[in-house]
């Protein structure tokens, strides 16, 4: 095996190859799927650091060992960052990697496949945009002892019983409705204006935008008043503009979900249109919200009396992917929340989420089950991929 001073060599010299090719991933996301130019550029540098600087990862493999071929079908929404965080993991500890990229992003697959093709050893890009095909050959092929998939639960119902095939698999489910609790002892300007951020950003299309706000009923019209002062400056249209903020809604299953949401969150819509590919943000006074699958620019929000209500209803969720909260809580329902979701930001101010860190969600929201000698063992929450992708060495 390499030493893994020279894996860390490796993909630190792809995130430069990334790196000299910025533009033109950042004009295929916009091709690919509308990413608007602000978002693909902030992809591409998060996922150039993250590949230059993967030192910081090897105090989590050390002592470990791989498991030898990792495969991986990517989602079409942060390709390129979800291949540097499955490729570099698997690749940091000593797998080589097999990833498949959604057929939604073409553009974003040929370039990655051109500049891992001097690592062919350690990563290979699959060469047909047949996911099922390519999760077939993985389970048939018996070097593949790690699968990670993601998708809606209907993927994830599929492959719990493919465990079989392999030693582990990885299930990155439906985050759901991610919640954000507004409450007082915070700037309820600030609190607006990061929910506005977070709940649009590249169109809603990450699975870690907020899209249900629950607020005190006391500061909910000022609430309102600066989430939709943030809103209307949000601008919707050519994703190659530097000015826009998010551009068309390629994928039909999103556009299906928004659709959907909007026949079954009970409440007043006021803001936001659907037409076709065009979509505006979205937001709902909503009376009822209901536990859906969801993506794209959609958000419903509701007043609530009392903090214990705000927190049963967020936490009324199969998706336990992430949640926001905002505002002096109790210990009470700090620990309900940190229980009961994968991740909690208290009082956060980003923009991105980094990629290094633990990641993921609890019930349907993800999990990973993997074999034990003769035991299966089902787990959830955030878990530290390059972990994953090894295993202790006895």
């Amino acid at each position: 095996m390499m030493a893994i001073e020279k894996r860390v060599e490796l993909l630190k010299e792809l995130g430069e190859r990334f790196e000299k090719r910025k533009e033109e991933l950042i004009e295929g996301f916009a091709c690919d799927i509308g990413v608007a130019v602000k978002i693909g550029s902030a992809e591409v540098e998060i996922t150039v650091d993250y590949l230059k600087t993967m030192e910081e990862e090897v105090q989590w493999v050390e002592g470990r060992v791989p498991y030898g071929v990792v495969g991986g079908v990517l989602p079409y929404d942060a390709s390129i960052m979800m291949f540097a965080r499955l490729a570099g993991s698997a690749v940091i500890g000593g797998n080589r990697a097999v990833v498949s990229f959604s057929s939604l992003t073409p553009t974003v697959r040929d370039i990655v496949a051109e500049e891992v093709r001097d690592f062919a050893d350690w990563i290979e890009v699959n060469k047909d945009f047949d996911n099922r095909k390519f999760s077939e050959r993985c389970c048939e092929d018996r070097s593949v002892r790690v699968f990670f998939i993601s998708g809606g639960n209907t993927v994830g119902e599929l492959f719990k019983n493919r465990l079989s095939y392999f030693d582990k698999i990885i299930f990155a489910g439906p985050s759901g409705m991610p919640p954000c609790i507004v409450w007082e002892g915070y700037d309820v300007e600030k609190a607006a204006r990061f929910t506005a951020r977070r709940a649009f950003l590249n169109g809603g299309q990450y699975c870690t935008t907020i899209k249900r706000v629950y607020v005190k009923r006391e500061i909910f019209n000022d609430f309102m008043h600066y989430l939709m002062e943030a809103v209307g400056k949000i601008k919707v249209g050519d994703p190659l503009d530097g000015d826009t903020d998010y551009g068309p809604i390629k994928a039909k299953r999103t556009r299906v979900l928004v659709e959907r949401a909007l026949k079954m969150v009970k409440g007043k819509r006021v803001v936001g249109e659907v037409d076709g590919e065009w979509i505006t943000p979205i937001v709902v006074l909503a009376e009822e919200i209901p536990d859906l699958e969801m993506f794209g620019p959609f958000l419903a929000v509701k007043p609530v009396n009392t903090e214990d209500g705000a927190f049963d209803e967020a936490l009324n969720t199969r998706y336990r992917h992430i949640a926001y909260v905002f505002g002096d809580i109790s210990e009470r329902n700090r620990d309900r929340i940190r229980e009961g979701f994968g991740m909690v930001h208290f009082n956060p101010g980003f923009t991105f989420l980094p990629l290094r860190g633990p990641y993921g969600g609890k019930l349907d929201a993800g999990w990973v089950l993997e074999r034990r000698k003769e035991k299966i063992v089902k787990r959830d929450g955030p878990i530290i991929y390059c972990v994953e992708m090894t295993r202790p060495s006895v």
